[in-house]
């Protein structure tokens, strides 16, 4: 059991390692010879972090949507029918279609046609096994059904774990990169306020000194 806890924290602390990795590319942008992400610069000041930037990023777009009607109507559109904003699915036959296009798209796959036969035919001349080892597949069945169960059963539990893990990093990111950087930026202002009432004070009381 505890070999079993320590495989899922080592598997848990290499997808968290993949997904910083990820979030950093994404950051940053660049990678060292060996294809590892660079870790990002840390941000000159306040303006310059992740939170703030994209508060620039939403008022642009804000502005851009009242100066610019194509904007404007873009963004009214999507929320409107944020369906056409999405890929239609491949397996679903476009409606509006005449027939004549339809039969164009079918017409193109018609070199995968002669192929299709010729593996169906091949199938005719593949020896049927003998009826002992096909019965011994047929009674391998349940053990099958019971392996895919738990196949099931470990896909789920290894998504649970994905998404906590995401939802750990998330929480980790904001909380200990951004909310870090950004308590860093406030202090250094308040540092930049108290010299500057350190540097008026001394100011006046040289002027006071030479008054006297």
């Amino acid at each position: 059991m505890a070999l079993e806890s320590d495989a899922v924290a080592g598997a848990t602390i290499e997808l968290l390692e993949a997904r910083l990795r990820r979030l950093t590319y994404l950051l940053s942008g660049a990678t060292d010879w060996t294809g590892v992400p660079t870790t990002p610069e840390k941000p000159a000041s306040h303006d310059e972090t992740v939170s703030r930037r994209l508060f620039r990023l939403e008022k642009e777009l804000e502005r851009l949507s009242r100066s610019v009607p194509a904007v404007r109507d873009v963004l009214q559109l999507h929320d409107r029918f944020p369906d056409l904003f999405q890929p239609p699915n491949p397996h679903t036959i476009p409606e509006g279609l005449t027939p004549r296009a339809l039969a164009s798209i079918v017409l193109s796959y018609t070199t995968a046609f002669p192929e299709t036969a010729s593996r169906l035919t091949s199938l005719k001349d593949l020896p049927i096994p003998e009826a002992h080892k096909s019965a011994a597949l047929v009674e391998l069945q349940p053990r099958f059904d019971r392996l895919a169960q738990t196949q099931s059963e470990q896909a789920a539990a290894i998504s649970e774990l994905r998404v906590r893990s995401a939802r750990v990093l998330q929480r980790w990111y904001e909380v200990g990169l951004v909310g870090s950087g950004e308590c860093w930026a406030e202090w250094e202002g308040r540092l930049e306020d108290v010299e500057r009432e350190v540097r008026r004070t001394e100011v006046i009381r040289e002027r006071r000194e030479k008054e006297i």
